[in-house]
């Protein structure tokens, strides 16, 4: 383990995170099924870090009610109410910085009001890629850097970002950087773990 993510991991505890640490994302995947109980309702945002480990299909095939907008198994209206009133939310962060901020950017919002409101517990799974050794200005350049371009590509999308790897927010009319959300603490007095993964994972 790198000392960055020592350093996080010790923050993220001191600001009242639960933290699990992974090698790689097959661990990720195992530690994060074991934290779900049988029956339990899920909810996912829309993360590239949760489908590479593969816990959204696992858990659909165990029977599993799961409400994500990426899987085609109810009507879209439902998925997004269902996912806030889940038992248990899975996402991702677009950054972590060293003194335990996670920092997401968001179009519609729901993946960031569902890390901070509704769901019974949040499982936050973090790639060491997300790490940022610096503050708040770090975590955003971050995002805009690595994670907006290739999410931009992925949607085909013709931000600025998308075309040119760059952010150009005054000529980005209809890009996703519509929510800024900086998470200081848990809310809500409810679980919430980050599993911190010694592999890049996600963007």
């Amino acid at each position: 383990m790198t000392e960055l993510m020592q350093t996080v991991s010790a923050a993220l505890e001191r600001r009242g995170f639960q933290v699990i640490h992974a090698k790689d994302r097959a661990e990720a995947a195992r530690k994060v099924l074991a934290l779900i109980p049988e029956g339990a309702s899920i909810g996912v945002g829309g993360s590239v870090t949760v489908r590479e480990t593969g816990v959204a299909d696992v858990l659909l095939q165990r029977g599993h009610a799961v409400h994500w907008h990426w899987f085609d198994v109810e009507p879209k209206a439902d998925i997004f109410p269902g996912a806030a009133r889940s038992d248990v939310y899975l996402c991702s962060a677009n950054a972590v910085t060293r003194d335990g901020q996670l920092v997401n950017i968001d179009g519609t919002g729901n993946r960031v009001a569902a890390m901070i409101h509704g769901p019974r517990a949040v499982i936050a799974i973090v790639g060491a890629n997300k790490l940022v050794d610096g503050g708040y200005p770090q975590a955003l350049a971050r995002i805009k850097r690595d994670a907006c371009p290739p999410n931009a590509r992925r949607l085909n999308m013709s931000t600025p970002c998308a075309l040119t790897d760059k952010c150009d927010a005054a000529n980005c009319e209809h890009g996703f950087c519509n929510v800024i959300s900086i998470q200081e603490h848990p809310t809500g007095k409810r679980p919430y773990t980050v599993v911190l993964v010694e592999e890049a994972l996600g963007y």
